[in-house]
C-alpha cells in the first residue's frame, strides 16, 4: 500500500491541473471563514450568523460546502483520464504493476482527499463556531459533529462516481461533460419524472445530496427564542423529507461499494490506450 501511495503522489503533485483544481477548492473552503460570516443578511426571523454557532454550524457547513466536492470528482476524473491519454496506465503495467493494483491507487487517492476535505471542514466548523457561540461547552460544540462523516460519505461517493466515469469514457472532455450533466440535467429531470413515487429518493446523487441537507431554520430559530411551544408539523413541508437517515446512508455506501467492484470489472477488461 505504501508503494502505491508514493507512486501515486509522484504521479499527481507533478500534474499541474491537479494542483490548481485542489488549490481552488482549499482556498474555497478558507474563503468560507471570510465570506459566510461578512454576508449575514437576515433571512425571515433569523440571522445567518446564527448558524455559525454551535451546534448548528455542523450541519449548515456540510450543506453549503457539498457542491464543493464537485472539484474532487472533476479532480480524479483528470488524473485517471491523463493516465489513459499519456499511457502511464500502460508503462506502469510493463513496469510490473497489476490493474488490480492500478485501481488501488486511484481508491488510496479518492480516500486521501476525502480526509483531507473532511479536516478542512472540521477546521473551519470549529473556527467559526468558536467565533460565533455565546456559550460554549464541550457537549454542545460536539453535538451534530457527527455530519462530517455524512460529508465524508458523501466526498467519497462524488469521487467514486468520477472514478467510474473516467474509465467508462476514458476522454478528458467527454468524461467531465458527462458527469457534470448527469449531476446538474439527467438525474434532476428523471427526479422530477418520477416525483410522485418514491424511487425518486433513491437516485444515486440525489441520495448522496441528501446526506447533507438543508438545515432546519425553523427549529433553529425557534431555539434561539428559547421558545416551548413545539414546531408546527406544516411547516416542516417545505423541507423535502426524501428516506430516513440511516436508510440513505447505507444506499449510498452500497453505491459506493458497487462503483468500487465495477471500477474493478472494467479496469480489468479495458484496454489501457
Amino acid at each position: 500500500m505504501k508503494k502505491l501511495i508514493q507512486i501515486e503522489l509522484i504521479k499527481i503533485l507533478n500534474y499541474i491541473p491537479f494542483r490548481i483544481l485542489l488549490g481552488l477548492y482549499v482556498l474555497a473552503i478558507i474563503l468560507g471563514l471570510v465570506i459566510y460570516p461578512l454576508v449575514d443578511k437576515q433571512v425571515p426571523m433569523i440571522s445567518l450568523t446564527d448558524l455559525f454557532r454551535f451546534p448548528d454550524v455542523w450541519p449548515f457547513l456540510t450543506w453549503v460546502t457539498e457542491p464543493y466536492n464537485i472539484l474532487l470528482a472533476l479532480i480524479v476524473i483528470m488524473i485517471t483520464t491523463n493516465e489513459f491519454s499519456n499511457h502511464t496506465f500502460k508503462n506502469q503495467i510493463i513496469f510490473g504493476l497489476s490493474r488490480k493494483e492500478l485501481i488501488s491507487q486511484k481508491l488510496l487517492l479518492i480516500l486521501m482527499l476525502a480526509l483531507l476535505a473532511t479536516l478542512l471542514l472540521t477546521a473551519t466548523s470549529v473556527l467559526l463556531g468558536i467565533s460565533y457561540s455565546y456559550k460554549l461547552t464541550f457537549r454542545i460544540a460536539l453535538e451534530n459533529s457527527w455530519m462530517v462523516a455524512s460529508y465524508f460519505l458523501s466526498s467519497l461517493a462524488y469521487m467514486s462516481f468520477g472514478l467510474l466515469f473516467a474509465l467508462l469514457i476514458k476522454n478528458t472532455a467527454l468524461t467531465i461533460l458527462g458527469f457534470i450533466g448527469f449531476r446538474t440535467f439527467i438525474e434532476p429531470v428523471l427526479f422530477l419524472v418520477f416525483r410522485e413515487r418514491e424511487i425518486r429518493w433513491f437516485f444515486p446523487m440525489r441520495a448522496n445530496t441528501r446526506l447533507t441537507p438543508l438545515p432546519n431554520l425553523i427549529e433553529i430559530f425557534q431555539r434561539k427564542l428559547d421558545s416551548d411551544q413545539p414546531v408546527d408539523e406544516a411547516s416542516l413541508e417545505i423541507l423535502p423529507r426524501g428516506l430516513p437517515l440511516w436508510t440513505n446512508i447505507l444506499l449510498v455506501a452500497a453505491y459506493i461499494a458497487t462503483v468500487v467492484f465495477l471500477a474493478y470489472k472494467i479496469m480489468d477488461r479495458k484496454r489501457l490506450t
